[in-house]
C-alpha cells in the first residue's frame, strides 16, 4: 500500500497562514482554520521563516 503524496499548499493557503501567524494564532488554531495537520502547518511556517505561537 502506497502512502499518498502530501497535499500541496495553494497560494491562498500560504497567504492565510502568514496572516494568521501575524495575528498571533497558535498552531492548532491555524491547522483547524486551514484544514491541515498541525505538523504540516509547523513545517510550512518553518520553511518560510515564520515563528509560531505555542
Amino acid at each position: 500500500m502506497r502512502t499518498p503524496k502530501p497535499k500541496q499548499w495553494s497560494e491562498q493557503e500560504v497567504r492565510r497562514l502568514i496572516k494568521l501567524v501575524r495575528q498571533g494564532a497558535g498552531t492548532s488554531e491555524i491547522a483547524a482554520e486551514l484544514g491541515r495537520h498541525a505538523g504540516s502547518v509547523r513545517r510550512m511556517a518553518r520553511s518560510m521563516g515564520l515563528l509560531l505561537k505555542k
